[in-house]
């Protein structure tokens, strides 16, 4: 049986879209970062107009440098908190980011359009996130215009920055703000079914190695750095590869799913800055992407996979340099406290079936909640498809009950010191 809020949220399905739509339509795509403050201007005011308070953390621009390339260091990194205060002692905080990747591809429908076709909405981060975002808003509108107060104080965090790492996101939110919530919820990271109470982890390695360059017509004496990098990665390939098989490795989520750690060599690779067809190449470079399990760790992987990178290098008679780009720690919670059991009681009584928990084979935010802060969260989000892909969307039908699942959760949460 519906709720109020649930009640609410059906009856305004045509509000909830055209407010995603308009989102959508400011695209806040990352890298660089573009169109931040439009969209927390927007985001702001509706958080305003439905009557939370509204607090913007904008990161300072020395701090942005020391983590940011120069061509996106300049541009705002905005992170947005309402806050909706009941005079409980506890509070649950959504969290959900507004950028998005590049839309690269050929597209039916525009990705920056927002459209509504039939029983879909296009574009891109609607999937991720901008559509788990607009839901959680109006699941709090929900419960404002029906007068269905919860026992928790409740905000709403909305941050930069994820598709990068999420440092100057939530990274920045939970390091800088003095007060934090006790409870979290990633809108991301579980859908349908599934609720998510953790995700892999990655480290990220840029490996450029050195040549000596020159004019293809006078090769004597150069060094051809793209040859000594194809050299490298056959030696490096199969001992990668093989390392992913040891059993220590695997991790069994809590529905059964057993996670192994991948590897993708090469998402970027290229020359230096002399690059030109009739130029021997100097430098060359391609980068490492390693996902790991929960049962593994950062400063492990990270050291063997230098120590593999030099020893493939050394037998190659290779110099190269190693560049961390991104690491991001695994996070597990156990599906028994409080805040999952709760949730999955939430996601049942409003979709039916047995909900599962699992652990995302992605990164999400979570980790900044769980290992910096120390408290529990779960992720949940609109089931989309396409991620990160052409005609990225998400059924309307699934958009208004991630709704309804965040306001059946919010109106039911009544953590030990709550009150109604």
């Amino acid at each position: 049986m519906k709720t109020g809020a649930e009640a609410w949220l059906v009856e305004h399905e045509g509000e909830l879209c055209s407010f995603l739509g308009e989102i959508v339509r400011i695209p806040t795509v990352n890298p660089p970062g573009d169109h931040y403050t439009a969209l927390v201007e927007r985001l702001e005011a509706k958080l305003r107009k439905i009557g939370l308070s509204t607090e913007i953390f904008t990161v300072p621009p020395e701090v942005a440098a020391k983590v940011l390339p120069p061509q996106q260091a300049g541009l705002p990194r905005h992170n947005l908190v309402g806050r909706w205060e009941v005079g409980a002692e506890r509070t649950v905080q959504f969290n959900a980011h507004y950028d998005v990747v590049p839309a690269a591809g050929r597209w039916r429908h525009a990705p920056f359009a927002g459209e509504r076709d039939g029983d879909w909405i296009f574009g891109r981060g609607t999937a991720d996130m901008k559509g788990a975002l607009a839901a959680a808003i109006f699941a709090v509108e929900a419960l404002l215009k029906t007068g269905s107060v919860p026992r928790v104080n409740v905000e709403l965090a909305f941050v930069a920055d994820e598709e990068i790492g999420g440092e100057l996101g939530t990274g920045y939110l939970v390091t800088r703000r003095r007060r934090g919530p006790d409870f979290a919820v990633v809108c991301e990271g579980g859908a349908g079914g599934k609720i998510g109470i953790g995700h892999n982890g990655l480290v990220q390695l840029e490996v450029t190695v050195l040549g000596k360059g020159g004019h293809s017509a006078y090769p004597d004496g150069t060094v051809n750095a793209f040859e000594r990098m194809v050299a490298l990665v056959s030696r490096l390939e199969p001992v990668l590869k093989q390392s992913l098989a040891e059993p220590q490795r695997r991790f069994a989520t809590p529905s059964g799913e057993v996670l192994e750690p991948v590897v993708n060599l090469g998402g970027v690779f290229g020359p230096g800055d002399a690059a030109k067809v009739n130029i021997i190449p100097g430098e060359a470079s391609f980068t490492i992407d390693r996902r790991l399990t929960p049962a593994e760790q950062v400063p492990a992987v990270e050291r063997e996979l230098r120590e593999w990178i030099r020893s493939a290098a050394a037998k190659s008679g290779v110099r190269t340099r190693i560049r961390t780009i991104h690491a991001t720690a695994p996070c597990s919670l156990s599906p028994g406290a409080p805040l999952p059991r709760a949730f999955r009681k939430a996601v049942e009584g409003v979709r039916g079936g047995r909900a599962r928990f699992t652990v995302n084979r992605g990164a999400t935010d979570m980790h900044y909640y769980v290992r910096k802060r120390r408290i529990d969260a779960v992720g949940y989000g609109v089931d989309g498809k396409n991620i990160h892909a052409v005609e990225e969307r998400i059924p309307v039908k699934d958009l208004v009950t991630t709704a309804r699942v965040y306001a059946r959760f919010l109106y039911d949460f009544a953590p030990e010191s709550g009150k109604r």
